[in-house]
């Protein structure tokens, strides 16, 4: 029995590809590469320009929320009210 598994053993060769397989391979899975590519709203122009899109409104809506604080609040207030002021929060004086 031992002897009819040792002579299988030695009639087994390493396992083969055709000449041109990985070449094939490696031009199919660089044509699927290029058809993918990037996506619309994922190009990095996109991001970047959304980016900043964003931060000149965030500015501009903090300017404007500053002049209105500053027209809102008069010379007789504290820095302490102000920061109170800006959560919504009262300090009584005594």
């Amino acid at each position: 029995m031992v002897d009819v598994h040792l002579q299988s053993i030695q009639g087994m060769h390493e396992a083969g590809t055709d000449d041109f397989f990985y070449t094939r391979l490696r031009a199919r899975i660089d044509k699927e590469k290029s058809e993918q590519g990037w996506s619309l709203p994922l190009k990095p122009v996109w991001i970047l320009s959304t980016l900043v899109l964003l931060l000149v409104l965030n500015g501009i809506t903090l300017l404007q929320q500053a002049k209105t604080k500053t027209t809102n609040t008069g010379a007789s207030t504290s820095s302490l009210q102000n920061f109170a002021e800006s959560y919504d929060q009262s300090i009584s004086s005594y």
